[in-house]
């Protein structure tokens, strides 16, 4: 399948978080009178990238960050070229032949694909063409995760958020030539065409107008003090381990601080490794390095996805974006020794805008002995100890190497709690739908499930022309007025991209709304919602969806709901409706049955 459109109408952004959002496989490419340029995905993952016209390839950025020689670069060619039909991707074909180091390579094709999205968000215009599908161009791009033990959760919407990020602080004051040196590119000539050479500074009115929304510049702001990125490992590198690990203790006995070093360097466990990943993501707010990479280094190997920074106001993007997903989100805020709670209790009530979340102290035995029964009961889910040289008693490196020893049992015992408060609800209503006879009944049972968490929601019936709204709650009162109908009000099936890709793949959808400058029907007539997170969750009967529930927070803020247990009521309902259209068929049979046998009597 193929879509095209005008980048002017649909910019960039919208389309990657389509993607990323319904997990698509394709070629993106991008092209304007500068060239063309190519975005490959595979199941909503960016894995490769060709910037204008294969004027900047993988392999050149590369050699040009010094990861490869050219000597390698022509030798790995050659392989590529004698493989045929066996042809693999070239980092691939790098790493299995010992060419590169794997974060080198990752870090390499991240820069060629943030440099290739910051060159389309300088477009005045140009247009897009997406072929997807499983097999083809996007397969052979494909990257094992065995080569990347880390789990990179949402890697579009990181790839795009440092793009944007690069985009705001470079291209607005700079030219093409400091966007190339992303990727380590200073010497590459790319001739008289190359773009952006004495480029003016673009203002905030000319950004908008090349499609970045207002969403995003705010969104953009929040991103700009990020300290680390999720998937640059050079934290835990030997000489960089070595040297923290001596700056933070150096009176420490040697037996100690190489044991903490083994610790931090460990490679994922080869159980842990065929395992599926842990439901979980960490974000860890702190000034300290040692904490940062004590906890990154503990939940790379657990196969957690991490990230860190000095400040929760920096990290509000990832927070709602991981919340777009189907993990527990787990926050751990470090409390400096001298905290008299008051600089902890403002960081916490920052982070209870996301009461979904586990909020976790890390703290010293100082915080803990004057003010930890007092910090529990404001409703943190628990505090463990830290390391910290002015307490007393065991040593601060013996308390590194017990808190690396136990971090990663701990986080796994989070899991047990994930969801606990939705289970009842989430049974509930399986009881309920079990005694479904009809496609309505089912959906007033979502419904009633979804009303706890979200403010707004309306059942569509998908026609050929048209959306037509049937139940609803929270949209013409509060929800507490329950389960209304809603009659006269319709849009048209394309309003959103993202309804009709519902439609037709039959997925449920949590994640952002279209582009929000775009003037959708459906907001024109219920009003727009202060939080872009909206759920779609699909009606299907036999394979086509029928109808789906369209749901968001209004007013509130945005509340994630147990995406765990949505999919479970997905294939739930799935099965019940064929179920209850089986019965309505059979049902009509037998009294035509009737009808046929009353009718021969009579005749008799």
């Amino acid at each position: 399948m193929s879509l095209n459109g005008d980048l002017e109408n649909f910019p960039i952004i919208d389309i990657i978080q389509l993607l990323h959002g319904t997990k698509k496989t394709g070629v993106l490419r991008l092209s304007s009178n500068k060239g063309e340029s190519q975005l490959v995905f595979h199941e909503g993952d960016l894995v490769s990238a060709n910037y204008l016209n294969n004027r900047v390839r993988i392999g050149q950025v590369l050699v040009s960050a010094g990861a490869i020689t050219e000597g390698q670069l022509s030798q790995v060619l050659e392989i590529q070229k004698n493989a045929g039909d066996e042809r693999k991707p070239l980092v691939i074909t790098l790493l299995e032949h010992n060419m590169v180091d794997e974060t080198v390579a990752y870090n390499g094709l991240e820069s060629l694909i943030e440099m290739t999205i910051v060159e389309v968000l300088t477009w005045k215009s140009g247009e897009f063409s997406l072929d997807m599908g499983k097999s083809g161009n996007a397969d052979r791009y494909h990257f094992s995760r065995t080569k990347f033990p880390q789990r990179i959760l949402l890697n579009s919407q990181g790839i795009l958020m440092e793009s944007l990020r690069i985009f705001d602080e470079k291209v607005r004051d700079g030219t093409m030539d400091e966007i190339l040196s992303i990727a380590g590119i200073t010497n590459l000539d790319l001739g008289a065409e190359q773009p952006g050479n004495n480029a003016p500074a673009i203002s905030e009115e000319a950004r908008e107008q090349d499609g970045v929304p207002s969403m995003m510049q705010q969104l953009l702001a929040e991103q700009r003090n990020m300290i680390q990125r999720s998937s640059d490992q050079s934290y835990r590198e030997l000489g960089a381990l070595k040297k923290l690990i001596v700056e933070e203790f150096p009176h420490a006995a040697k037996n100690l601080k190489r044991h903490l070093l083994e610790l931090l360097s460990g490679p994922v466990p080869e159980d842990i490794a065929s395992a599926a990943p842990p439901d979980i993501a960490v974000i860890v707010v702190t000034p300290s390095q040692l904490l940062s990479t004590m906890v990154k280094s503990i939940c790379y190997q657990e196969r957690i996805y991490a990230l860190s920074s000095d400040s929760i106001t920096s990290l509000a993007i990832n927070i709602r974006l991981l919340l777009c997903q189907t993990v527990h989100l787990v926050i751990l805020l470090d409390v400096s020794h001298e905290d008299e709670m008051q600089d902890t209790l403002r960081v916490c009530g920052d982070i209870r805008q996301y009461p979904q979340a586990s909020l976790v102290l890390v703290a010293c035995s100082h915080f803990w002995d004057n003010l930890g029964l007092p910090a529990l009961s404001t409703g943190i889910r628990s505090i463990i100890p830290k390391p910290c040289k002015e307490c007393a008693g065991v040593s601060p490196v013996q308390q590194a190497v017990a808190f690396c020893s136990g971090l990663g049992n701990f986080l796994r015992s989070l899991l047990s709690e994930y969801g606990s408060s939705d289970e009842q609800r989430f049974f509930t209503c399986i009881t309920r739908l079990r005694g479904c006879k009809t496609r309505t009944e089912i959906a007033d049972a979502v419904l009633d499930y979804l009303i706890d968490v979200f403010e707004r929601a309306i059942v569509f019936t998908v026609t050929e022309s048209e959306l037509v709204a049937e139940q609803s709650f929270g949209i013409n009162g509060d929800k507490s007025e329950g389960l209304t109908l809603l009659s006269n009000l319709s849009v048209p099936l394309d309003d959103q991209q993202i309804f009709e890709d519902v439609i037709k793949t039959g997925q449920m959808y949590y994640g952002f709304h279209s582009d929000s400058t775009w003037p959708h029907n459906l907001y024109r007539l219920i009003g727009w919602s202060d939080s872009p997170e909206v759920l779609l969750f699909p009606l299907i009967r036999a394979n086509t969806v029928v109808a789906f529930i369209y749901a968001d927070f209004g007013s509130k803020s945005a509340s994630s709901p147990s995406l765990r247990y949505l999919d479970a009521l997905l294939q739930y309902t799935t099965a019940q409706i064929s179920v209850t259209a089986y019965r309505q068929k059979l049902k009509s049979m037998l009294e035509q049955m009737r009808m046929q046998e009353s009718s021969g009597v009579e005749e008799g």
